[in-house]
């Protein structure tokens, strides 16, 4: 089922590198080129959320909680591939958990890490910083991060508080689900925005 939106980034936001297999060890990066990355990343991590919130609704009104997840499943990855072409200047966005749903959404080292530090983040401060920054093997990756929604509970709460039908389509069509057991306001996870360091390049200038 589609990740609810949240908030608007605040104007002041973090970035940390680290140096990992891999990946590059630079420290920090120009102004002018995380004002790019920043842009970037953004424009394409809320315009693939106004998408999926605007299916998800449009989905629970015709079908309901059942039939939106069956809809859902469907469509969600075709409109994240959908808005990265779209969006100047993306590769690739990848929505990632570590209480994932469908296991192409699995988090790999570098999506571990960012999904880590708002982890962290989030159980020091209550807060989540409103993005991460990595630059790994000749890309930018700008991360988004989102937080439980009550739409979200619908599918994504106790079970054992769900809908039986919601519980019953979901073991149905992820039978290894993760991405359940949330509370409203708790971290969910993240949406990364690959970006070629190329066009941060050749936007920058």
């Amino acid at each position: 089922m589609g990740k609810a939106g949240v908030g608007l980034l605040t104007a002041v936001g973090f970035l940390f590198f680290s140096c990992g297999l891999n990946q590059s060890s630079t420290t920090e990066i120009p102004p002018q080129k995380l004002e790019t990355v920043k842009q970037i990343g953004e424009t394409a991590s809320t315009t693939l959320l106004k998408r999926l919130k605007k299916e998800l609704k449009t989905a629970l009104t015709s079908q309901g909680p059942v039939g939106a997840i069956e809809t859902c499943s469907k469509k969600a990855l075709t409109i994240t591939k959908e808005v990265a072409q779209e969006v100047k200047g993306v590769k690739e966005i990848k929505r990632t958990s570590f209480k994932y749903r469908n296991p192409l959404n699995k988090p790999d080292q570098y999506e571990a890490e960012a999904l880590k530090f708002f982890e962290e983040s989030m159980k020091k401060t209550g807060k989540l910083p409103p993005y991460y920054v990595q630059k790994v093997n000749g890309e930018y990756r700008y991360y988004k991060p989102l937080k439980v929604m009550p739409v979200c509970l619908i599918c994504h709460g106790d079970p054992q508080k769900m809908n039986p039908a919601v519980v019953k389509k979901l073991k149905e069509l992820y039978p290894e689900d993760k991405a359940v057991g949330y509370k409203e306001g708790d971290f969910r996870g993240g949406i990364r925005v690959s970006i070629p360091e190329e066009v941060v390049e050749k936007s920058s200038n």
